[in-house]
């Protein structure tokens, strides 16, 4: 498992759009298939807190809209997807909010990643 970096100068120049595809928790041999395919994942809230927001940033620098359609309880999971063709980048800074507002901002290369896992301690990737 990798930590986020959160050198927001590891981020590429292309524009980020992003679709929630579903809401389901997903079996951890199904992660291994999304290793192939870089612009899904599973989202896996591991820490103790409800989410309530999951963002990556755009071109801009600015955070996109957040990709969760309610919040997500601790010990929850979806399977989230990138439904831009042209966005080519692997480096994207990503923001997790917690219920209490705490925030952890961080780099996640989604290239070759199945997993995102929010923890008590920080945001991590596999």
């Amino acid at each position: 498992m990798k930590p986020c970096t959160c050198s927001a100068a590891a981020l590429r120049s292309a524009a980020v759009a992003a679709v929630l595809t579903s809401a389901i928790a997903v079996a951890p041999a199904l992660a291994q298939d999304l290793q192939k395919d870089d612009w899904s994942f599973n989202f896996f809230n591991d820490s103790s807190y409800t989410v309530t927001e999951f963002r990556v940033a755009e071109m801009s620098g600015a955070f996109g809209h957040n990709w969760l359609s309610s919040p997500m309880a601790a010990g929850h999971g979806q399977t989230l997807e990138f439904s831009d063709p042209l966005d080519t980048r692997c480096d994207v800074l990503t923001r997790v909010v917690f219920h209490d507002g705490s925030v952890f901002d961080g780099v996640v290369n989604y290239c070759g990643t199945a997993i995102v896992r929010a923890t008590n301690d920080w945001l991590y990737f596999e």
